[in-house]
């Protein structure tokens, strides 16, 4: 096993007993029942604490400082390694071993968004200083022929690296197209599901590492309390009213009872349609914009018009974002009219994909699936 954890002087205290010996703390006088008594305040060790001290461990990962951390990307790659991690601390967490590609996936997805946006808006300024120079001086104006020659080439270089057709509307009070606008949109979800998802089971898998199946069974039903607490605020960027934080899901526990059982593939298929059904579907899959976006992505994907504009929906189990030809990219298929936002065909999509993860850990690819584990790892360390 690898280090994955933070050691805390909690994790090895006994449940619902004094986490501090009686006689260091501190004693003083109160006055109850009108009598002076002499009083003390002895801490005890809670679910509530426990959740607290492992969520927080949580957060410190996407938000170092005690804020998310700006760039998408960048929290991308450590949410990567962290789920890596996980796997590499202990096999028997297959579903974070998987996730950390299935992560890595979003990463690819939202770097080809964030480049679409800045392809689009190179084209567009590429194309106002071609016309603020024409406007300027004219078209054959001779002592300007050789810059505006440029500003031309340039444009075209421009036009040609945009990923979308020409036909894109801009607002003059806007500072993004339409097109990008929908790009922001995509990119913008997929970090907050990211993130989400992450901070709902990361949690999960150090309590049970630390503290076993009978407490986390004991203290399922009290993580839901930790949030609104005015000194240790939780960090929960979709909002309680879209997806309430830390709800007793049956799927949680019968994941971790099945890995304590040695039933693997059986706690993989659990957690995956607990990160599927209660996580990602009410935090970005309700998102009619999103919805959409992703259909006409596919079709667009699937037919091939128009050219140049989607991005596949698949997934490679590889460190890298290009899709391989050996059997480790699968696909979410060539149905034009697929959904990824219907639960039934996305898990369908997941459990393909988890499946060739399971088969490929026992077969020959497992050193290479390990190998591209720890290149996901390096990936978000230097961060």
């Amino acid at each position: 096993m690898t280090q994955c954890f933070k050691e805390h002087p909690i994790d090895d205290q006994r449940l619902n007993h004094n986490s501090t010996p009686v006689a260091d703390c501190e004693c003083k006088e109160v006055r109850l029942y009108g009598s002076k008594t002499l009083v003390t305040d002895v801490p005890i060790l809670t679910c509530s604490c426990l959740w607290r001290t492992y969520q927080r461990e949580a957060e410190k990962i996407v938000a170092p400082d005690g804020e998310l951390i700006a760039d998408p990307v960048e929290r991308n790659r450590a949410i990567n390694a962290a789920y890596a991690r996980l796997w590499l601390h202990d096999r028997r967490f297959q579903w974070a071993g998987l996730a950390a590609f299935a992560s890595k996936q979003v990463g690819c997805g939202l770097l080809h968004a964030a480049d679409s946006i800045d392809l689009i808006r190179d084209e567009y300024e590429a194309r106002q200083r071609l016309r603020d120079s024409r406007r300027e001086s004219g078209i054959l104006t001779p002592d300007r022929m050789s810059e505006q020659a440029g500003a031309l080439r340039d444009y075209k270089e421009a036009d040609a690296r945009n990923p979308v057709p020409s036909v894109d509307f801009r607002s003059a009070e806007e500072d993004l197209s339409l097109v990008q606008q929908q790009f922001r949109h995509v990119y913008d979800m997929m970090a907050l599901g990211n993130t989400t998802l992450f901070l709902d089971v990361y949690p999960l898998h150090e309590f049970y590492a630390k503290r076993g199946l009978k407490e986390l069974k004991q203290c399922l039903d009290a993580r839901v309390e930790i949030y609104g607490h005015p000194k240790f605020p939780v960090l929960w960027p979709v909002g309680q009213e879209k997806l309430q934080f830390g709800r007793d899901y049956p799927e949680v526990l019968l994941a971790f009872e099945a890995i304590e059982a040695g039933d693997i593939a059986r706690s993989v298929e659990y957690l995956a349609l607990h990160e599927q059904k209660n996580i990602l579907q009410p935090t970005i899959y309700k998102d009619r914009q999103l919805t959409a976006l992703l259909r006409g992505n596919h079709a667009s994907y699937v037919t091939g018009f128009p050219s140049g504009v989607a991005q596949a929906i698949e997934l490679t189990l590889t460190s890298q974002c290009q899709r391989v030809t050996d059997g480790r990219t699968i696909g979410f298929g060539s149905n034009p009219l697929a959904d990824l936002s219907e639960i039934n065909q996305r898990m369908e999509f997941v459990l393909q994909a988890a499946a060739r993860f399971d088969q490929m850990l026992n077969d020959h690819n497992r050193n290479a699936l390990e190998q591209s584990i720890n290149e996901i790892v390096s990936s978000g360390s230097k961060l």
